[in-house]
């Protein structure tokens, strides 16, 4: 039996969580000071990309957790043609 479920997953992804992160920018002089504040600004970039991957998993995972609830829930339905028959439900 096919139940369809007209959930959009990939729609409920905001705009801002579909860009990309760009990297920082190099430094601008060759001095070891400057490589650390790159290396820094670097690895922030790097935590805000993968906390924005964690929250696109997590909606796409709620999504699908709502589909299946919907799924279950239209499978133990009974087909809107048995309500006109006269007997017991079921």
């Amino acid at each position: 039996m096919t139940i369809p479920v007209a959930l959009d997953c990939a729609g409920r992804i905001p705009p801002q969580l579909r860009a990309d992160t760009a990297g920082a920018p190099p430094p601008s002089d060759n001095s070891i000071g400057a490589w650390v504040a790159f290396a820094d600004a670097q690895t922030g970039r790097l935590e805000s990309a993968n906390d924005r991957s964690a929250t696109v998993l997590w909606i796409v995972d709620r999504c699908e957790a709502e589909s299946r609830t919907v799924a279950v829930r239209l499978a133990s339905q009974r087909p809107w043609w048995r309500r006109l028959l006269p007997g017991p439900r079921q």
